[in-house]
C-alpha cells in the first residue's frame, strides 16, 4: 500500500497554510466593495468596510502566525521550509495590501475621476479574480504533495500558475488605464488627490502581484 507523502514527512503545514489562504480571500473580497463604496460617495459605508476589512486582515495575520510556529523543526518536508515559508508571507502580503486600501481610502475622502470610473471597477474585479486563481493553486497542494508531485498533478498547478499570471498581466494593463485617466485629469486634482490615488492604485496593483508571487513559489515546488 503506498502510503501518503505527508504522512512519511511529519506534521504536514498544508491545512494551516489552506485555511490562512482561505481567511486572505475573505479579506480581498472586500476590495471590490470598498471600490463600490467610493465611487458611489458613501464614505460612511466605506469607513466601516475598511474597518471590516482590518478585523479579517488580523485574523489572516493569526494564521499566517500559527503556520510559522507549528512549521517542523528536524523532520523532513517535501519541499524547502524556507520555500514554504516565503509562500506563507506572500499569501499574507495579499491580505495586508487589501488592508492597506481600505486604510488610504479613509485617510482622505477621494473622488473618483470621471475620466477614472469606467476602469476601476474593472481594475479591482480583475485583481480579485488573480488572487481567487492563487486560491484555487493553493488548494490543489493536498493532492500534489500526497501524490510526490506527480506529472499529471504538477502540470494541472503549472495550468494554474499561468492563468494566474495572464490575470494579473491583465490587472496591470487595468491599472495602466486607470493611471492615465488619472493624469489626464490632474490640472482639475488638488496635487494631494493625485497623490494619494497613485498610492491607492499602486497598492491594490500590489494585492495581484503578490497573488502572482505566490504562483511563482509554486514553480519552485514543482521544480524540486
Amino acid at each position: 500500500m503506498r502510503l501518503p507523502l505527508g504522512n512519511l514527512f511529519g506534521r504536514s503545514p498544508v491545512p494551516n497554510i489552506q485555511k490562512l489562504m482561505d481567511a486572505v480571500v475573505a479579506t480581498t473580497e472586500k476590495l471590490p466593495m470598498l471600490i463600490a463604496h467610493l465611487r458611489s460617495g458613501d464614505q460612511p459605508s466605506l469607513e466601516r468596510l475598511a474597518r471590516e476589512t482590518s478585523i479579517l486582515e488580523g485574523e489572516a495575520d493569526a494564521l499566517k502566525n500559527l503556520v510559522r510556529d507549528e512549521m517542523p523543526h528536524g523532520v523532513r518536508l517535501p519541499f524547502d521550509r524556507r520555500d514554504i515559508l516565503r509562500t506563507v508571507s506572500e499569501i499574507d502580503a495579499i491580505a495586508d495590501c487589501a488592508e492597506d486600501v481600505g486604510v488610504l481610502l479613509t485617510i482622505r475622502p477621494l473622488e473618483v475621476p470621471e475620466t477614472m470610473d469606467p476602469v476601476l471597477e474593472r481594475f479591482a474585479q480583475q485583481v480579485m479574480d488573480t488572487v481567487s486563481a492563487t486560491s484555487e493553486l493553493v488548494k490543489l497542494l493536498p493532492g500534489l504533495v500526497d501524490s510526490g508531485f506527480s506529472r499529471s498533478g504538477s502540470e494541472r498547478a503549472k495550468e494554474q500558475i499561468d492563468l494566474i499570471s495572464a490575470r494579473e498581466h491583465e490587472a496591470d494593463k487595468l491599472q495602466d488605464q486607470c493611471a492615465k485617466a488619472l493624469f489626464a485629469a490632474e490640472d482639475q486634482m488638488q496635487p494631494v488627490a493625485v497623490f494619494m490615488w497613485t498610492k491607492v492604485l499602486n497598492k491594490i496593483g500590489d494585492v495581484a502581484n503578490h497573488a502572482e508571487n505566490v504562483g511563482d513559489q509554486f514553480r519552485l515546488f514543482l521544480a524540486r
